[in-house]
């Protein structure tokens, strides 16, 4: 079993952290995601002051909330920023603030439990200057908050629902929605109204809404709606309907990932091999196109690159370890729009060292039409077996395309994407000393750590599935979701394919089929064959019968 990882004090914390980080230091660094990480290293020193803090604050260019809480611990609330300051006072000192301090402080929530004089005190401060939140507090104020939902722009729904709490959600949408007007509101392809839609059809409450939407005809929205939409319909029996919105997926489709996971959906719903043999065409490597290929015996069309050929073991013109260099390496060679000197360029990334970023950049030139499945720094570790190696890659390439020094917006780091609360804990579970954040840039190290972690995930979750979806969303977030035996049931339907889509993450949904098609890749390079339907059919742990009466347990 995985030990128990510990939150790290700011004093514990900061000896990860590898360098002096001045003000002149950030003040002469580009703007983005890696200056921000540096930056909220920066705060979170303990000798950091307030002041400094503020000044290093104002260069950020993406306010996260891990950003917000390193400053929110550097001093009492009325020295932070104003964004950090409104956002953090009651409702009482908010409504004595102005209208900018309000529109950044307002919970919706909140609207619907304060007074009339308050209600009014509040929409007459944010109309001059803030129409949208004046609309939405309007709406919360009205006697029938439903029906002046369903009068609103479906931006303006979306970010209601948003801003509610899920007890008054469930109040809210307890009664039956009008089809037309759910046509209305999903028909004007706002991004925010189609996540909310996502989020209500993952949901295993909202069964008035859902059953709504199942009666709704919607014609206008993007891959990932249409496709969901046809989940909906699925869950409600109504497998006529449902094969009408993997259609419309299907050809609203670009990203081939979401075309081949829709017209996989319209061969398991209708039987009809003639969706499998046009799935089994696909170029592009997914679990839908490995399974369609395996299923009917053909050749794969995809075409896959594993190694190149005369590419130098000298040391590359820049350290591949530092994320600024990086950074501002792949922002100028992005901005080439000319395809010849485009090509030029990549020759310079003909190194072992810098296959990662050979064929990040090569994804462009071919326009995404081969697929690369390499195994950079593959001799820095000694493996158990090929198991463990094709797992460790399969992670590695969702996670960061196998780049070194790749930072992502929530500072996970590195090949591994290891996030900076996990590098002290797995270190002295490790018996390494001396590890800091910037050794995660260093491809050994980012291994070693990494596949430490997925060893101690298999221990526990052994199934590489589940495993994957631990490894992202964390093992606590499967533990909480597998024990609601609501998933994986060996007696259901469409499965393991429905559960794998009713997972309510987004990210962790996508992560998990993504790093299972790149895990019977790497399997089939190693020399193993992966049978992909019977590996799946593994995860069905659960029955309806035991599900059921381990709810009544429950209860």
């Amino acid at each position: 079993m995985m030990k128990k990882i510990i939150f790290l004090s700011f004093l514990s914390f900061s000896l990860l952290f590898s360098q002096t980080i001045t003000l002149d230091f950030l003040q002469n660094k580009p703007s983005g995601v890696v200056r921000d990480f540096y930056i909220w290293q920066f705060i979170s020193l303990p000798q950091t002051s307030i002041e400094e803090a503020k000044l290093a604050y104002a260069l950020v260019a993406n306010k996260t909330p891990r950003l917000q809480k390193a400053m929110e611990a550097k001093g009492v609330i009325t020295e932070m920023p104003k964004d950090i300051l409104c956002k953090n006072l009651d409702f009482e000192r908010l409504k004595t603030q102005d209208s900018e301090c309000i529109a950044l402080g307002l919970k919706l929530s909140d609207v619907l439990k304060i007074s009339e004089k308050d209600a009014s005190l509040l929409m007459a401060k944010i109309k001059p200057l803030n129409p949208a939140l004046y609309e939405q507090v309007k709406i919360l104020r009205d006697k029938d908050v439903l029906n002046a939902l369903l009068k609103t722009s479906a931006k303006n729904f979306g970010i209601i629902f948003n801003g509610i709490t899920y007890a008054q959600k469930l109040e809210i949408f307890s009664k039956p929605i009008p089809p037309k007007k759910i046509e209305n509101l999903a028909n004007q392809n706002n991004a925010i109204f189609n996540k909310m839609l996502h989020n209500i059809i993952l949901d295993p409450r909202f069964e008035t809404f859902k059953k709504s939407l199942a009666k709704a005809d919607i014609t206008i929205s993007n891959a990932n709606t249409f496709f969901l939409l046809g989940i909906n319909e699925v869950l409600q029996k109504q497998n006529k309907k449902a094969l009408v919105y993997f259609k419309r997926s299907t050809d609203v489709s670009i990203d081939p990932f979401m075309r081949d996971r829709a017209l996989f959906w319209r061969y398991l719903i209708s039987n009809n091999k003639v969706f499998l043999e046009e799935l089994a065409q696909s170029q592009f490597v997914d679990i839908f196109s490995i399974y369609a290929n395996q299923k009917i015996g053909s050749t794969p069309k995809y075409q896959i690159v594993s190694h190149f050929e005369n590419i130098s073991s000298k040391n590359p013109d820049f350290n591949i370890k530092d994320p600024f260099e990086w950074q501002i390496l792949r922002d100028n060679i992005q901005s080439i729009r000319n395809d010849e000197e485009y090509n030029k360029i990549l020759r310079y990334f003909r190194y072992e060292k810098t296959l990662p970023h050979l064929a990040f950049f090569l994804n462009r030139a071919t326009k995404y039409q081969i697929n690369y499945f390499i195994t950079p720094y593959e001799d820095l570790l000694a493996w158990k077996n090929d198991d463990e190696k094709s797992l460790a890659y399969a992670i590695a390439r969702q996670e960061s395309h196998l780049l070194p020094a790749l930072i992502s917006r929530s500072y996970a780091l590195g090949i591994m994407q290891i996030m900076p609360f996990n590098v002290l804990p797995f270190a002295k579970e490790m018996g390494r000393k001396n590890i800091e954040l910037a050794d995660m840039f260093d491809p050994k190290t980012a291994l070693e750590f990494g596949n430490f972690y997925l060893n101690e995930l298999k221990e526990e979750f052994v199934h590489p599935l589940f495993v994957a979806y631990a490894y992202n969303g964390g093992p606590g977030f499967l533990r909480r979701l597998l024990a609601q035996n609501k998933l994986f049931l060996k007696d259901r339907k469409y499965e393991p394919w429905l559960s794998m889509e009713l997972l309510p993450y987004e990210e962790s949904r996508f992560y998990g089929m993504k790093v299972m098609a790149n895990y019977v890749i790497y399997q089939e390079l190693f020399g193993h064959h992966i049978d992909l339907d019977a590996l799946l059919k593994k995860t069905m742990i659960y029955t309806d019968t035991h599900a059921k009466s381990h709810t009544k347990e429950k209860k």
